[in-house]
């Protein structure tokens, strides 16, 4: 088949990360283009199979002195996909995030449409699921990653719906035997990386050796720095920025946290599983429905600051605990692995 698929960037990201396994996967066998919308340097590994298509010569959002920037945007986006479908003729058009999306609903050509869900977009906003609404009832399929999110939306947009997981893959093992709490996540309010900070600054009174590591960049970078200081955390918390091989960087921790009040699938959650690392969540609306009964982590009320700290004390006074949830984590993923998730993909496509 002839497959392009489109990405709001290629920068750090989840759907990022997921769209390049897919693309460099997928072309093992078939014609992949990838067309992201915005000028950025890739951090993850992508196929020489894989033609990129970049349409970031139109991205406006930095010029600022532009008038009606993201509306001209959206209108160069369009005619500059619709010259690739025309020149590609792409038998299947695969979208990841909401512009993408509604490219893909309203641009001309490109085959078979379809459209994946990446998040909760009722969380995000209602302006934001309306615009999902109206590209999805564009779509010839939709890709979702669990029922909770599927079933949020209209009976015909559900219609088209299918349940089809993020692969999951990791560069190596867990190994740590540090005093290392480790997170990662694009620095932004849905990961609620204030909540884990104040968490662990309960958490260090009674485990003054421990440090905790955050990994990622994003807008609230400013705010948690301050709080680390308001909280005489220098030097126990650190924000580490982004990093192109995040396993090697968290291999030897001793738990991993993950502090979100809303996921779609939570990619980093799932790949330090597979690592075998110790993991504490939030049980966030999905997390039911994809951990069930597992006992393969530790799950609190989301934004529950007190059980958050109480966990991760748990977590770091119980040995047996932590090899316990290692062994329960790296087998519970082994069904999100690329051997058995990417033909999932290629089959609904």
């Amino acid at each position: 088949m002839r497959i392009l698929i489109l990405i709001s960037s290629l920068e750090g990201g989840g759907a990022e990360r997921i769209a390049t396994r897919v693309a460099s996967s997928l072309a093992e066998r078939h014609d992949v283009h990838i067309m992201p919308f915005s000028v950025s340097s890739n951090p993850y590994p992508l196929s020489d199979k894989v033609m990129v298509n970049n349409a970031g010569l139109f991205d406006l959002r930095k010029q600022s002195r532009i008038p009606y920037r993201y509306l001209i945007s959206i209108v160069y986006g369009y005619i500059y996909l619709t010259i690739i479908r025309l020149s590609f003729r792409p038998q299947v058009t695969l979208s990841f995030l909401n512009k993408p999306n509604l490219l893909n609903a309203f641009t001309l050509g490109g085959g078979k449409k379809i459209m994946s869900e990446r998040n909760n977009p009722k969380k995000k906003g209602e302006r934001h699921f309306l615009a999902a609404c109206h590209a999805y009832r564009h779509a010839d399929k939709v890709f979702f990653q669990s029922e909770t999110v599927r079933d949020m939306f209209p009976e015909d947009i559900r219609r088209k719906g299918v349940i089809v997981p993020n692969p999951v893959e990791v560069t190596c093992k867990a190994e740590g035997h540090s005093q290392r709490i480790v997170a990662s996540g694009r620095l932004k309010p849905q990961k609620n990386f204030p909540l884990l900070i104040r968490a662990f600054s309960r958490f260090s009174e009674k485990h003054p050796g421990h440090t905790l590591h955050i990994y990622g960049k994003g807008p609230q970078e400013g705010e948690l720095r301050q709080l680390i200081g308001d909280l005489s955390l220098d030097g126990k918390v650190f924000i580490d920025g982004f990093v192109g091989n995040i396993h090697e960087a968290i291999k030897d921790a001793e738990m991993f946290v993950l502090s979100s009040d809303y996921e779609g699938m939570p990619n980093a959650l799932l790949e330090a599983m597979m690592m075998g690392l110790p993991c504490v969540t939030t049980s966030f609306e999905s997390a039911e429905e994809l951990f069930g009964d597992s006992d393969s982590c530790l799950m609190v009320p989301v934004g529950d600051e007190t059980a958050l700290s109480d966990a991760m004390s748990r977590m770091a006074e119980d040995e047996r605990l932590r090899e316990a949830l290692s062994t329960k984590a790296s087998k519970f993923t082994e069904r999100f692995s690329m051997e058995r998730v990417i033909p999932l993909w290629e089959k609904e496509l």
